[in-house]
């Protein structure tokens, strides 16, 4: 386990061996992003062996993440920055997707997103979204200023 204290840890778990390169590249994410996280080390105890085994259907499926209880097998490390932003744990700030022409911010139970068009060398955001249950909170504005932050710094 982290340093960190073991109820936050809980809500993170990455069941691995220390000697998997996979299982320490995902410890230094982790540790990069200031997460708490139990590691339960699979070839070293049983308990840990037994959960994961419970988790997946076999103690070698490893690494895997248990993301408050919910089960995320060997991502790519934007997918497991994607789950914990969703989860509320992490903020990986907005995203560009440039072949969707399109922003994101990552939030439960759906993502925000701000569409543009490229129009005589110009960017035109057409559209922005946010999940209903979401709306009279702030968060749409903040996205919006987000958006609108991030297009000032790239001109």
């Amino acid at each position: 386990m982290s340093n960190s204290a073991s109820e936050a840890a809980s809500e993170i778990t990455l069941f691995g061996e220390v000697r998997c390169h996979k299982t320490r590249f995902y410890q230094a994410a982790l540790e990069e992003r200031g997460l708490p996280y139990e590691l339960a080390e699979v070839d070293k105890d049983e308990a840990a062996a037994e959960r994961l085994t419970a988790l997946t259907g076999d103690a070698t499926k490893f690494p895997t993440f248990q993301i408050k209880g919910r089960k995320l097998r060997n991502p790519k490390l934007a997918e497991l920055d994607k789950r914990l932003a969703r989860e509320g744990l992490y903020d990986p700030g907005l995203q560009h997707d440039v072949k969707q022409q399109k922003f994101l911010k990552y939030m439960a139970p759906t993502d925000a997103f701000a569409r543009y068009r490229l129009k005589n060398d110009q960017l035109v955001l057409d559209h922005m979204e946010i999940a209903g249950d979401l709306r009279g909170k702030g968060l749409g504005k903040s996205f919006a200023r987000e958006v609108l932050q991030y297009l000032a710094c790239q001109s």
